[in-house]
């Protein structure tokens, strides 16, 4: 009997040991925190009523480390595979379940019983409302929207309807049935309260970080100046030092670029890799978020308009992929060039195909260049 019991005892000793701690991170936690699942067997993973705040990608991962994680790029359902692509969950609430053994996920709408309130105006021709996330059915908030036409009114679709507009930009109180807010094209943090009526648009703030911005560690966003609604932004008499930099917005990583570019100025992309600078100090440095052209050392074209520089529309399909890889584009003639995460380059055609096989399964970055223009997006290798 009481070898049985040590017996027991090691058993107990070893299971606790080695189970291991699951979790949820992404840009609803700025990509810093872990939300940790609860399991019974260590194998079902589930959050039961979590809300997301934000729109955004999310992965699943281990004991809150990197070296294990899974994502894939369905939803609301899908397998998740080992540094797979980020999950592209939409603000709200959900059940989420996930199985360590298989990698399937999934996420189930669950009802908070909270009003539910969004916005809808020139940017989307009024068409659907764009809902806002809530933890208390008081506060919506909608984090980094881009309002490419004016005006924008607030819209309750559920339980009851309601329309709620305002005089005063880019703060007021709303009132309902009032004209709309009198929005200006640009970059938003938007808010709203629910009670108080009172309501907020943010222009979302793009800084400068890297080892070779003060204080040099990554640890701190250098704000940049913009006058025309967070799209095109400046820095002025500014010194650096050598190293890499990356623009990024909210102070986050949820929206960020970079890009294997040619420096001092080029065009960086949405999680493009880190931007190689030369120490000095620059007159101005520049970025339009919208084109994604830099410069350090001068101006970008601002606002919404490219000169000089012109954007190809591009995209790439099937993603993820396993092999042959077609590159669609508003250009006749183009040379494509990817990428992996580090700027190497690792593939170069002048066809609208590329078998991509050999490459490991992984996510790449793709330029497209067609004379003076350029596109830019993003692979992922199953």
């Amino acid at each position: 009997m009481k070898r049985i019991f040590t017996l027991l005892t090691v058993l107990s000793f070893s299971t606790l040991t080695f189970a291991q701690s699951i979790g949820m991170i992404g840009d609803f936690s700025n990509w810093s925190t872990d939300e940790v699942m609860t399991t019974s067997d260590n194998v079902i993973y589930t959050t039961t009523g979590f809300t997301f705040t934000v729109t955004g990608g999310v992965k699943f991962r281990q004991d809150a480390d990197w070296a294990i994680n899974w994502g894939d790029a369905a939803f609301p359902s899908g397998t998740g595979t080992q540094g797979g692509a980020n999950i592209p969950v939409p603000a709200g609430t959900y059940d989420v379940t996930f199985n360590i053994t298989t990698g399937e996920y999934s996420f189930t709408a669950v009802s908070t019983g909270f009003d539910e309130i969004g916005f809808t105006g020139g940017f989307n021709g009024y068409q659907a409302v764009v809902p806002m996330a809530t933890l208390d059915g008081i506060d919506y908030q909608y984090t980094d929207k881009f309002f490419g036409e004016p005006n924008v009114n607030f819209q309750r679709t559920a339980p009851t309807t309601a329309t709620w507009g305002g005089s005063a930009f880019p703060s007021g109180t709303a009132a309902e049935n009032a004209s709309d807010i009198p929005l200006t094209v640009g970059y938003y943090n938007v808010a709203f309260n629910k009670n108080t009526l009172a309501y907020n648009f943010q222009q979302v703030p793009v800084g400068l970080i890297g080892s070779a911005i003060p204080p040099f560690d990554w640890s701190v966003d250098v704000p940049m100046e913009s006058t025309d609604g967070g799209i095109t932004h400046y820095l002025y008499n500014f010194t650096i030092g050598d190293g890499v930099a990356k623009f990024r917005a909210n102070g986050g990583w949820a929206m960020n670029w970079g890009g294997p570019a040619d420096f001092p100025a080029d065009t960086a992309f949405v999680n493009g890799p880190d931007i190689a600078v030369a120490a000095g100090t620059y007159d101005t440095i520049s970025f339009n978020r919208y084109t994604g052209q830099f410069n350090f050392g001068g101006s970008v074209s601002p606002g919404l308009g490219i000169n000089e520089l012109e954007k190809i529309n591009a995209s790439a399909f099937p993603v993820p992929g396993e092999d042959i890889i077609t590159f669609v584009a508003d250009a006749d003639d183009f040379e494509v060039v990817i990428t992996d995460l580090t700027g190497k380059v690792v593939m170069k055609t002048a066809s609208n195909t590329v078998n991509i096989s050999t490459l490991n399964a992984g996510t790449y970055l793709y330029k497209l260049t067609s004379g003076n223009r350029t596109g830019s997006g993003k692979l992922i290798k199953k």
